[in-house]
């Protein structure tokens, strides 16, 4: 059994409105694990730098746009560690504001979150309940994790669960936008989008019609000689067979989806 796209098949929210994440990159991995929309599956990102490694599991909001033209981030806080393309529901803490300050500079804001399921995580309710050193400790991780790229981030501060519920409820209209028949599609950041503005150039309009120029009248003193026809047989024309090409998207994993009792 096959499930859908994990960025576009995969809703944000259950039935019960519990945020979804999908894993991309697990706890304890020193590599940046990165889901490839094209492809259908994981493909490495980079390495980071030596010592370093993810302290929680990492992934991304379905059927949402962040500032930087890729899915939202989040990064899921639990003693242990799952595996990519597993999918967490999840509680939203708040998030982490960060500006990257480098050759593209963008904001690049990070959603902190538990799963439900995790029950030592259970009185955990805004990011303030994480305590002073695991919130520096987060913040650091952020900087140290980017170190010899050109991003040069600065942490911002903190928000709420409110203020992190308007990034992804932000982020869904810009991917609604993007989505939208007709719309421009967004630059990526190898070509050279702009994102200091904070959101996506998005076409309200339809293409202007072709207009087609208007063919010169035949006249006496430039009508063209009469020539003769002559009778031929009409090639056959070649038999053509369309292509049909499918792609099987990548099977899911959920953990902690809330059924009905």
């Amino acid at each position: 059994m096959y499930g859908a796209n994990l960025v576009h098949g995969l809703a944000p929210f259950d039935a019960q409105r519990n945020l979804r994440v999908v894993i991309e990159t697990p706890r304890g991995s020193n590599v940046k694990i990165k889901y490839d929309e094209e492809l259908g599956c994981f493909s490495l990102s980079r390495v980071l730098p030596l010592g370093v490694t993810y302290p929680h599991d990492f992934g991304f909001v379905p059927q949402t746009l962040a500032q930087d033209g890729d899915p939202l981030d989040v990064m899921v806080l639990m003693d242990v560690g799952t595996f990519p393309g597993v999918v967490i529901t999840c509680r939203l803490l708040g998030a982490l504001q960060i500006e990257e300050r480098g050759l593209r500079g963008r904001p690049n804001h990070r959603l902190v979150a538990v799963p439900l399921k995790a029950a030592r995580r259970d009185e955990w309710r805004n990011f303030s309940d994480l305590g002073r050193r695991m919130q520096q400790e987060l913040e650091r991780f952020f900087i140290m994790s980017t170190a010899f790229t050109s991003k040069d981030p600065v942490v911002r501060g903190w928000v709420g669960p409110d203020g992190a519920m308007d990034m992804v409820q932000r982020a869904m209209n810009r991917y609604r936008e993007r989505r939208q028949p007709g719309s421009l599609q967004a630059a990526s950041p190898s070509q050279g989008s702009s994102p200091l503005a904070g959101s996506l150039p998005v076409s309200g309009t339809d293409s202007p019609p072709l207009v087609l120029p208007t063919p010169t009248p035949i006249t006496a003193a430039n009508e063209l000689p009469t020539v003769p026809l002559v009778a031929t047989t009409a090639p056959r024309e070649a038999e053509s067979t369309p292509e049909t090409v499918s792609a099987s998207p990548t099977p899911l994993i959920a953990l902690g989806a809330k059924t009905g009792h």
